[in-house]
């Protein structure tokens, strides 16, 4: 097998990607380090169940490994991989479970149990909003606002222009905004 030259984590994402296409196991091994987290991360945000986000993120890592040898370099590496995770989760939402609550890590006062009490039932509260959005929406909103991606490397993503990405924000918003509100949340 044809091994990367130098260190690995040196390597970019492309040079991991045409060392896979080679056969390179430790360059595999490479990808899956960088990406693994974050993947998860996204998959558990849309399947929410801890046993189906790894089921996922395996099937996730097998198409990547499959699919290597198809990557045009048209989109960045880690958009490849997002995309691959959200088809791999939607397929899994529409077979199993229509609407799924999204839950919201929030960073507390721990030398204030009071704060912590009301952030923690503001938390509830947002996951409770974020639940009555459909898949699609919450995964623009995960993709955009916490995984830094830009609207066109979303599309590219979910698979749809990069309009109804903005369309999808938009109403994401709107519909938290007005749930928001209504709670008396901020």
């Amino acid at each position: 097998m044809k091994t990367v030259e130098g260190s690995l984590a040196d390597c970019t994402d492309d040079r991991l990607i045409r060392a896979i296409v080679d056969g390179d196991e430790a360059a595999f091994a490479e990808l899956y380090r960088r990406y693994k987290t974050p993947l998860y991360n996204y998959l558990l945000r849309l399947v929410h169940e801890r046993e189906v986000a790894e089921e996922t993120l395996q099937d996730v890592f097998v198409a990547a490994w499959e699919g290597a040898v198809r990557f045009r370099g048209e989109a960045k590496v880690s958009t490849w991989l997002f995309r691959i995770a959200h088809h791999q989760a939607v397929d899994w939402l529409r077979k199993r479970r229509p609407a799924l609550l999204e839950k919201v890590e929030w960073l507390v006062a721990e030398d204030c149990p009071e704060e912590e009490a009301f952030r923690r039932c503001q938390v509830d509260q947002l996951c409770a909003a974020i639940d009555e959005l459909s898949a699609d929406h919450r995964a623009v909103l995960e993709l955009t606002f916490l995984r830094g991606l830009s609207y066109r490397e979303v599309a590219l993503v979910v698979g749809c222009p990069v309009g109804t990405v903005k369309s999808r924000i938009s109403y994401a918003k709107r519909h938290l905004n007005g749930v928001l509100k209504r709670m008396e949340l901020d």
